[in-house]
This record gives structure tokens, sequence and C-alpha cells, in this order.
């Protein structure tokens, strides 16, 4: 392969000089544009930052000159409740203890707590105790039912077998009817 020389001529030269200087300014006036632009905003970030750093020591010493004056305290009510308890108790004590009475008792109703007592005896178990009755009467119908059925099923069965032996003893002869007969009284036996 032969390395082919591509001729330019002095105007074609010129012009991509030309080209490549204007191309040149142009990017050093933006690159200058954007110096001016970087130096103005950070001028700006600098006075903010002054701002804040001053916003800061004045937050500061305003904290250092907070003072809590709390009001005094009143404890009158706290102290008239403790004498009052302490005349009660002291008064208790005066009385002495009560004495016991042990009795035995057997109620069918209590003497407390009637509503939570009949809530449970007329809400819960007596309605548990209908409801388990229903359940065994339904049980004994059911079974009593099943056994019917049956029975019923054995007559059905019963009696096919009997029309079936009228027709075949119906249908033969005298020696096949002695036989069967026959046949009959000893599974009667």
């Amino acid at each position: 392969m032969k390395t082919e020389e591509l001729e330019l001529d002095e105007r074609s030269l010129k012009d991509i000089i030309c080209d490549m200087a204007v191309e040149l300014q142009k990017c050093h006036a933006f690159m200058a544009v954007q110096t001016n632009e970087r130096e103005a905003r950070d001028k700006l970030i600098a006075e903010k930052n002054k701002g804040i750093g001053q916003l800061v020591i004045d937050f500061k010493e305003s904290l250092k000159n907070i003072k809590v004056i709390a009001p005094p305290a009143d404890l009158s009510p706290v102290t008239k409740t403790l004498t009052n308890g302490l005349a009660d108790i002291s008064q208790t004590i005066d009385k002495g203890p009560k004495p016991i009475h042990r009795s035995l008792k057997i109620n069918l109703f209590p003497e407390h707590n009637h509503r939570e007592h009949y809530k449970l005896v007329y809400g819960r178990l007596i309605p548990s105790l209908l409801g388990f009755i229903i359940l065994i009467f339904v049980c004994l119908i059911v079974r009593d039912s099943v056994n019917a059925y049956q029975a019923h099923q054995q007559n059905i069965d019963g009696n096919n077998c009997i029309n079936a032996w009228n027709y075949v003893y119906d249908h033969s002869g005298p020696i096949m009817q002695k036989r069967m007969s026959k046949a009959l009284e000893d599974a009667s036996k």
C-alpha cells in the first residue's frame, strides 16, 4: 500500500488555522465568563457564611443569658392530705380490730355479684343444657330412623326372595316342588 499524501494549499491551511483561532478565542471568552460567575457565587456564599456565623454566636450568647426562676412550692394541700390521712389511721387504730365471724353457708344464689351469676346461669348454662338435651334427642331419633330404614331394606330383600321362591315353585314340575318344599321345611327347623 502506498501512502497517499494530501496536498494542502495555502488557502485551505489558512482557513483551518483561522477557524481554530476563532474557536480558541471563544473558549477563552467562555472561561472568563465562567470564572467571573464563580467568583461572584463565592463572594455571595462567603457573605452568607459570615451572617450564619454571627447568628450562631448570637444564639450561644442568648443561651448563656437565660435564667430560669421557679415559683415557690405551695405544700399546704399535701400537708392537709397527710394530716387527714394520719388522723384516719389513728382513729382506726383506736377502734381496734373487728371480730371475724366465720360461718358455713350453702347458697344457691350468691350474696355478691348477682348480675354476673344470673348472666352465667340464664345466659349460658341453661341454654347449653337445653341444647345438649335437644342434641341427645336428635341422636336418638336418628338412630331409630336408621334402624327402621335397615329393617325396611331387609323386608324388601325378604319379599324379593319370597317372590322369587314362589315364581320358581309355580313354574317348576311336581318333583321340583317336592324338593323345594322339603328344603323349606329343613330351613325352618
